[in-house]
């Protein structure tokens, strides 16, 4: 039969140069701390969606001799963490162009697989976790963190700001996704198949001015194309919204946070 999957899941930070230096920057130690403690040396590990490679490379450096396969959709980005891995001379990695949603390995061929901030990009979140399942070992383990933008605060808030919150919102169901699937993680996963888990949460903040400067410089890489060209802004209110972010990240009594929901699953032995 005719594969009757759906075509490409819609990326829209795709190509978006502002938005991959700032995930150039996450580290392993910070966005899987709540997955390392499960990994020991000699695993092989799987990281679904690792964009420039900067986690997948924490991750090796812990299992290593164990290799770690990073895969991303954008091939720009695969090139990135190859030649991240080879300026920090980290050879038991490699990383392969492929889709999280038709993984291209065979059943069981890994003992641990992660994923972080992919999900909520997904129209079908329990197929990419599916397929996570399906290449992990009898017993193995999957390590996912995802954000809930429902829980995103910015205060002092004003119109702008609510309004470029509800724009977030409304990109991603647009586009099929569930911008609040962090909240979700247990049922998708038990969905998927996995049997057991240990899950929490751990926040993102901002509170010093060289924060929410930062914080704010972030936001304002965030794309807004799907946006304006559904028309619902104008180039102008952007502007107006950056301008107001810029405003935010100056007040002495700006602060931000979002939650980030993650969790440890495993499966059946």
């Amino acid at each position: 039969m005719a594969d009757q999957r759906p075509t490409r899941e819609v990326y829209s930070q795709r190509d978006n140069p502002g938005f991959e230096a700032w995930i150039a920057t996450r580290k392993a130690d910070q966005e899987a701390a709540f997955f390392l403690p499960h990994l020991r040396p000699g695993m092989q590990v799987r990281d679904v969606g690792c964009g420039p490679g900067s986690i997948t490379l924490g991750l090796a450096e812990v299992v290593a001799p164990g290799e770690v396969v990073g895969i991303d959709i954008q091939p720009s980005q695969v090139q990135r963490a190859r030649d991240l891995a080879c300026e920090r001379g980290i050879a038991n990695v490699r990383f392969e162009v492929g889709d999280g949603t038709r993984l291209p390995f065979p059943d069981h061929s890994f003992d641990a697989v992660f994923a972080h901030a992919v999900l909520l990009h997904l129209s079908e979140p329990v197929r990419a976790l599916a397929e996570m399942r399906r290449v992990l070992r009898p017993g193995g383990l999957a390590g996912v963190r995802e954000p809930d933008d429902g829980t995103i605060l910015l205060t002092p808030a004003t119109p702008l700001l609510e309004q470029w919150l509800a724009l977030i919102i409304r990109k991603g169901r647009h586009h099929g996704a569930d911008p609040l699937v962090g909240r979700h993680l247990r049922r998708l996963l038990l969905e998927a198949g996995f049997v057991r888990a240990e899950a929490s949460a751990s926040a993102e903040s901002a509170g010093s001015p060289e924060e929410t400067r930062r914080y704010a410089a972030f936001f304002k890489t965030w794309s807004v194309r799907t946006a304006l060209t559904e028309g619902w802004v104008t180039e102008a209110t952007v502007d107006a919204m950056w301008a107001e972010m810029d405003t935010w990240a100056e007040r002495p009594d700006a602060f931000f946070v979002v939650i980030f929901c993650e969790g440890v699953w495993w499966t059946a032995d």
